[in-house]
């Protein structure tokens, strides 16, 4: 199954959020995290918190409204 991490940081809610999503795109896990996260590497700490890791060798890619990654349970 691959899982990945959103981090959104444009929309219409203020700050940024991590979304983690299995295969089929339904949310698993859902995090606000501070206003101050606006990039992958701030956002990695809280993704680690939640108990996910980046895949092996995956790299963050940007999206329209943020960036996405896939993941693994840490």
């Amino acid at each position: 199954m691959a899982n990945n991490a959103h981090l959104v940081t444009a929309g219409e809610s203020p700050g940024s959020w991590l979304v983690i999503r299995d295969d089929r795109g339904s949310t698993i896990t859902e995090l606000e995290l501070p206003h101050s996260v606006t990039e992958p590497a701030q956002a990695e700490k809280h993704l680690h918190e939640a108990g996910w890791s980046r895949s092996a060798s995956a790299e963050w890619t940007r999206a329209d409204d943020g960036w996405v990654v896939p993941v693994v349970p840490s």
